[in-house]
Formats: C-alpha cells, structure tokens, sequence
C-alpha cells in the first residue's frame, strides 16, 4: 500500500485489487479497528486514478477479499463505498457514503442492503 499525506479522513492508503476480468483496479482505503471491536472499512472511488473496474461495480468481491485479508468475522465488518465530490454543479457527482449490508456467509458476501449515510453519520462510525 502506498500512504499518501494529502488523503483525506475517509482515505488513508491506495489498493490494489483484481477487477472484473481480472482487470487492474484501485481505489483509496482506511480501515479502523473500533473500541467495541467491530472492524469498519472505508473504500474510496478515485475515478481517473482508477484504471480497472469501479468500487461500485465490485463491491461484493472487493468486500469479500478485504474481509479474509484482515481475518474478520461477517459479523464484526463494516464496509462504506465512498464517492467523493467532484465539484460539479450536478447533484449525481457529489460526495456520497453508503453503508453496503451483505447476507450472511462465510467464503464469498452478497450484497443485502445498501443505505446512503451522511458525513455525520461515518464521522460518528468512525469514532465508535
């Protein structure tokens, strides 16, 4: 991973994973172990410096790969799709969060459930 001190707060590290096709891909990452031990992983869109398949479209299999990297528990991730903004007068190109819930399993998640959360909202995530 390649730290960069000019992340934001919901982007600490680049990552590199296999897209769709195996396609080279990246997107921006922090992951924050919490008080009551639930992990809590932030994936960031980085659009252009992306050359592969976006966060969006693999969402499932990049949380699936992020949850056996770090050895978590189903139960115990909490997984955040970032897009930030891209300072467009349109309001689909905006800074979005939205927490993905996955159904239960071990070896591959499938997404559940997705919920648009405020900046509020992941700020006070990533204080718990």
């Amino acid at each position: 991973m390649e730290t960069n001190p000019d992340f934001d707060k919901y982007m600490d590290h680049y990552y590199n994973y296999l897209g769709q096709w195996e396609s080279p891909s990246r997107c921006g990452l922090k992951i924050i172990k919490r008080k009551d031990g639930k992990t809590l992983v932030i994936v960031t869109e980085i659009y252009r410096q992306n050359p592969g398949t976006p966060v969006t479209e693999w969402c499932a299999p990049l949380a699936t790969q992020l949850l056996h990297e770090l050895n978590c528990p189903p139960g115990e991730f909490i997984f955040i799709e970032h897009t930030p903004d891209l300072g467009s007068k349109l309001d689909f190109y905006g800074e979005t969060f939205d927490l993905v819930n996955f159904l239960p399993g071990e070896q591959v998640l499938t997404i559940a459930k997705w919920t648009r959360l405020t900046a509020e909202e992941v700020d006070s995530l990533m204080n718990e």
